[in-house]
């Protein structure tokens, strides 16, 4: 398939795809064709992109995924490392829940200043 379906087909944009390839996270898409420049990808780069999406999804970075795509999608890895990642994702984005959950207390408490009129000059 094209650049074209292929992106239809995954609901990402053309320069995604491309972005994906520049970065190694697809194969490099086969040109049948020395007459013209198009690119045919295999049902396999569909299923990459689906994989990249979801886990950006659950919170990864593409540099995470570009570390362990291809062990992760060929059952290289082992479920206790499986877990092991998802967990560290978890941890991370608690550690964030908690830091905006601090963030917002301290923006309530400057807002409700300002609506009472007070300020912190001396």
């Amino acid at each position: 398939m094209r650049i074209g379906e292929i992106a239809s087909r995954a609901g990402v944009s053309r320069d995604t795809v491309r972005f994906y390839e520049r970065m190694g996270l697809l194969d490099e898409a086969a040109q049948p064709h020395l007459s013209n420049n198009y690119k045919e990808y295999s049902p396999l780069a569909l299923r990459r992109i689906a994989l990249i999406t979801h886990a950006k999804a659950l919170g990864f970075t593409l540099k995470e995924i570009a570390d362990v795509i291809v062990a992760w999608e060929q059952d290289w890895l082992a479920p206790s490392k499986k877990r092991l990642l998802i967990q560290e994702k978890m941890c991370e984005v608690e550690k964030k829940a908690h830091s905006l959950s601090i963030l917002r207390v301290a923006l309530s408490d400057a807002l409700n200043k300002v609506e009472s009129g007070c300020n912190d000059e001396v």
